[in-house]
């Protein structure tokens, strides 16, 4: 029996990593539905997610990343030959793996392998997780034989031609964070929180934010009087800096415990727990939007200002049109305005109670199995 072959590319941030590990772990759970033998190999920038890509069975290969900047930067000096590089290393990955189809998520560890699979006429199949399509994503979306998006906002931004080839799914997110779920106050226990207080998980994706991080230090005081405890996730590289600020608010860890708050660097095995014990979520607006609607967890976003394109800004919007959470822009925050909005949200049953029934109503839970399905189909047709 022919023994599919997909690769699945891309890299850079949890946001590329983790929708790839929901694709590659789908493809194999229908290719056993279907009792096709398959292997799912990936190239790119895997950083730390390397060892969950084989861990879920999928065989890594590691490249050269480039990254395609719309301002100036000596960086850009670079990327060309970095680019150029890891086309010569994907040709070479490639040869020997000749996947039937190769699906991206973009990231730096997407481009030089797209290029490369179009060189071998291998299909491409590409996924835009925003409402505004990256420079890379409008650049091979020529290339690619089917278009994967999370929002309806995109598809008017592609080229006609494009367009045509669009479908909406949402984001890919790994089932493994979706089954078992415990109940709220089981998961505050875990984490050790009190069970029966309302608990904000404080989000600024995986590299966390420096604003996010200071104004939830400089309302901790008012917040944490409110009988309101704390998750904060600060990011791996910003976590001494807030530990220097907290030892202006606290004597002792089990002082500040006590107080109902608690700060990680980075919440990478504990999710599912995290997401199951919030009460409210406060964070960026990237791909992680589609995590929370899952949870139906009520939210205030708080995009990424002058990201590219503002594609956070238009995330935010779509979800906020869709009635699913507080739209908050940096430009607008003052350390009082935040403290307002977030105790007039947490505080009212009603509008908690509407975020979480819109956010519910928004989730796309299937994405990685459509997409799996798709590429499957495209590989065996």
């Amino acid at each position: 029996m022919h023994k599919t072959r997909i690769t699945i590319v891309g890299g850079g941030t949890a946001g590329h990593l983790h929708p790839l590990i929901a694709v590659g772990i789908e493809l194999q759970l229908e290719a056993v539905k279907k009792g096709a033998p398959i292997e799912v190999s990936y190239i790119g920038t895997p950083g730390d997610y390397a060892v969950d890509l084989i861990k879920n069975g999928v065989k890594v290969k590691k490249i050269a990343g480039s990254r395609i900047r719309r301002y100036v930067d000596i960086e850009n000096l670079f990327e060309g030959p970095k680019l150029i590089f890891g086309f010569f290393q994907s040709l070479w990955h490639l040869f020997w793996i000749m996947p039937d189809v190769v699906f991206s998520k973009g990231g730096t560890g997407a481009l030089a392998p797209i290029i490369a699979a179009r060189f071998y006429r291998i299909p491409v199949v590409i996924h835009e997780s925003d409402a505004v399509p990256s420079l890379n994503g409008r650049l091979v979306a020529r290339l690619a034989k089917h278009i994967f998006a999370s929002f309806e906002e995109v598809i008017p931004l592609f080229k006609p031609k494009d367009r045509k080839k669009c479908e909406i799914v949402g984001t890919p997110i790994r089932q493994t964070l979706l089954s078992d779920i415990p109940d709220k106050e089981s998961a505050k226990e875990t984490l050790g929180f009190d069970p029966h207080k309302r608990l904000i998980l404080i989000l600024g994706g995986s590299q966390g934010s420096q604003r996010i991080n200071n104004l939830i230090l400089a309302g901790l005081p008012e917040l944490l009087s409110h009988n309101i405890q704390i998750l904060h996730q600060t990011g791996a590289n910003l976590f001494s800096d807030v530990a220097d600020v907290l030892g202006g608010h606290f004597n002792s860890i089990e002082e500040m415990r006590k107080a109902g708050y608690e700060v990680v660097d980075f919440l990478k095995g504990d999710m599912k727990v995290a997401y199951s014990a919030a009460d409210l979520i406060i964070s960026r607006a990237g791909s992680s939007i589609f995590e929370f609607a899952a949870f139906g967890k009520p939210s205030i976003l708080i995009p990424l200002p002058e990201a590219a394109q503002n594609h956070q800004l238009m995330n935010a919007r779509s979800y906020e049109a869709a009635g699913a959470c507080v739209l908050m822009e940096e430009k607008d925050i003052s350390v009082p305005a935040f403290i307002e909005k977030v105790t007039e949200t947490i505080e009212s049953p009603s509008i908690m109670e509407r975020l979480s029934s819109s956010a519910k109503a928004f989730a796309k839970p299937q994405a990685a199995s459509k997409i799996a399905i798709k590429l499957l189909e495209l590989a065996n047709g």
